[in-house]
């Protein structure tokens, strides 16, 4: 057994300070006068280390350096893919596929200024034919009739 000092345990496996006082002070590894066994500090960090995850500190070797090629390869991956799709929306926009949400809510707005106005301007037109009418079908026949005018004057306009 090796005993051997926190800050040299903390730098041949290219830990921090920080991090080597962190695992004393939680309990993974033991102190044993002050210092470390180096067996046993080795064996709680692969117990708790994760298997696919590679250490943050430092490239400790050829499998760091493979994962860290995997894990280029995937971020470029990622990085065509955003490309491919910012590429396909830029072409669908430009051939009239796709449209701006604002020039939408704007021909909506517009729209809907069109329907108030029609809409209001129906008492103004049928005003002087209900105020002579008494009969309440004739009434309601006049209404429908001037509505349904609007509707149709609204759908032909596009």
């Amino acid at each position: 057994m090796a005993y051997i000092t926190q800050a040299a345990w903390g730098r041949k496996h290219n830990y921090t300070r920080q991090y080597v006082n962190k695992l004393v002070n939680n309990g993974t590894i033991k102190l044993h006068n002050g210092k470390i066994n180096e067996e046993e500090a080795d064996m709680a960090i692969a117990a708790i280390r994760q298997p696919m995850k590679s250490s943050k500190n430092a490239l400790g070797g050829m499998d760091d350096l493979g994962n860290l090629s995997t894990v280029l390869l995937k971020t470029r991956i990622k990085s065509e893919i955003e490309k491919v799709k910012y590429l396909e929306t830029k072409n669908k926009e430009a051939a009239k596929m796709l449209v701006s949400a604002d020039g939408v809510r704007i021909a909506a707005f517009n729209k809907g200024r069109m329907v108030r106005d029609a809409l209001l301007n129906i008492p103004d037109r049928v005003a002087s034919m209900l105020a002579k009418e008494s009969d309440t079908n004739r009434i309601h026949e006049i209404l429908t009739k001037e509505i349904r005018q609007v509707i149709e004057e609204i759908l032909e306009s596009g």
